[in-house]
């Protein structure tokens, strides 16, 4: 039953036009910032430690107006899931780094794309005709999953679970030459290792570094700005040391990695995730930040 509300009122989101959903979720997001509530307090959490150079006055700028964002990202959803691909093509109003993107494929070795929750990560995932092969953790609701998977699939991309066998298929894909795309600032659980971003030791995934090290793809880091009044997108690509990515070190090649995220989210911080607990884990003998 909650499966089919939430995908009845995103079909009911997609009627109406990109500028009004925007508006919708501005009044949303205004009033997450004026009441209590668990994501204003994860995000007012985040934003304090990570930009201490902030003023006060600054970091509640930038709590109200990631707040709006992040109601924007929900919202939109129905948009971006059930428009047809002509018209999620239109709402492409740039490029910036685009000789980032054209040197990765001038290197014929795969691409992965290092995607942060910044931004629509969503309309990332449109950007261009050719197939992207992404990973995704199938949610809780079965029947909400089968509806995401087939929007999310309609323009021709590969969705496989975080699972072994969806790593390995993954692999190949890349080794043979494909385009990949990762969210590469998702707590990782076990698995992962403590490199600093914004200077705070985080539990960091390791899964990028290690398929750009086994396949020789190029890692491009890229992601959706949200342009104001529902305009649409500017698409940003940005290079990174392919190197230090690729490092055997796990701790520097990570360390890589959250510094290309990072860099990332200091040119657009209001688009960014806040609200999620990023620093959940903590190394042994550090209290929890939450």
């Amino acid at each position: 039953m909650k499966s089919k509300i939430i995908i009845a009122l995103l079909y009911v989101l997609s009627w109406f036009p990109l500028p009004l959903v925007h508006g919708l979720a501005f009044i949303f997001g205004t009033l997450l910032y004026l009441f209590p509530n668990s994501l204003k307090k994860t995000a007012a959490k985040n934003i304090n430690i990570c930009l201490p150079e902030l003023s006060q006055h600054e970091r509640k700028q930038l709590l109200r107006a990631t707040l709006i964002e992040n109601s924007k990202t929900m919202l939109e959803m129905g948009t971006l899931w059930l428009w047809s691909n002509t018209r999620l093509q239109k709402l492409n109003k740039g490029v910036v780094g685009l000789e980032n993107w054209q040197h990765a494929i001038d290197k014929a070795k795969g691409i992965i794309f290092a995607t942060p929750h910044l931004g629509s990560w969503e309309y990332a995932g449109f950007f261009d005709q050719t197939p992207l092969t992404i990973l995704y953790r199938p949610p809780k609701l079965t029947s909400f999953g089968d509806f995401m998977l087939k929007a999310r699939m309609r323009t021709g991309n590969i969705l496989i679970p975080t699972t072994a066998n969806g790593v390995k298929t993954l692999y190949k894909n890349i080794k043979k030459g494909g385009w990949a795309a990762i969210l590469p600032d998702q707590e990782p659980g076990s698995t992962g290792v403590f490199a600093p971003f914004f200077g705070i030791q985080t539990n960091t995934m390791n899964l990028v570094n290690k398929l750009a090290q086994r396949t020789g793809a190029e890692v491009v880091f890229v992601y959706a700005e949200r342009l104001s009044w529902g305009r649409g997108y500017i698409m940003h690509f940005l290079d990174c040391d392919q190197q230090a990515m690729t490092d055997p070190d796990p701790i520097k090649a990570a360390s890589e990695l959250n510094r290309g995220v990072e860099l990332c989210v200091r040119q657009l911080p209001a688009q960014y995730q806040w609200t999620y607990k990023r620093f959940k884990k903590r190394p042994e003998g550090e209290s929890n930040i939450y």
